[in-house]
């Protein structure tokens, strides 16, 4: 007999499997103003996400999730993104996750980033993604308590916040000092962070059909 997984651990799958395959994809658009290593530190933090202990109630596996990518994806992406897996996992209830449970932890999540990241939405940077996301999320909890519904209600804001940092320069990190070299592409973590956001997208509306 298969061994029965949680929600959590098809989640973490589906989002690592879809992060490997645009690795070089994220890795070419970090190398126009950064080191090129976005892509393989994103490919190690969901690695790691995998194989922490994703086997209890879905707030503990993410927290543990995310502890486990911050500890190896590296760098301040590796940071950023680990405390905001993390800061879900703090907010949600144990059971009987709702819409409006999923915006407290997404506002917990972004304003935690934003406070250690020192960024803000035009800064071409992941902010740019995940802010719109949020506030069209909330507003769409506000109207319903499904999850799924939610999410894919919001994720037409986070690709149009991610598609406007094309017309950015960075404002932050190693890529803030080579100015206007990054006009014209999209911010890779803004790229990875749209990505994961479809991925769990996908992953809501599937949990959701199956029978």
């Amino acid at each position: 007999m298969a061994e029965t997984t949680t929600f959590v651990q098809r989640l973490f799958q589906k989002i690592y499997d879809v992060i490997l395959n645009v690795e070089d994809e994220l890795a070419q658009l970090d190398s126009v103003a950064g080191d090129g290593d976005h892509g393989a530190g994103m490919v190690r933090g969901f690695n790691a996400s995998l194989e922490a202990d994703l086997s209890g109630d879905t707030a503990t596996a993410i927290k543990n999730a995310g502890k486990a990518f911050a500890n190896a994806a590296g760098g301040s992406s590796g940071a950023l993104v680990g405390m905001f897996i993390m800061q879900i996992g703090n907010s949600l209830p144990e059971e009987n996750i709702t819409a409006p449970d999923v915006a407290k932890g997404l506002r917990a999540g972004l304003n935690a980033i934003c406070k250690l990241g020192k960024a803000k939405v035009g800064d071409k940077t992941m902010i740019d993604t995940l802010s719109p996301f949020v506030d069209t999320y909330e507003e769409a909890a506000k109207t319903t308590a499904d999850v799924s519904k939610a999410w894919i209600a919001a994720l037409p804001s986070a690709e149009k916040g991610m598609e406007s940092t094309r017309d950015m320069t960075s404002k932050r990190g190693r890529a803030s000092k080579l100015g206007d070299r990054s006009l014209g592409h999209i911010d890779p973590g803004a790229r990875s962070m749209y990505y994961v956001a479809r991925t769990v997208g996908e992953a809501l509306a599937n949990e959701t059909e199956t029978p």
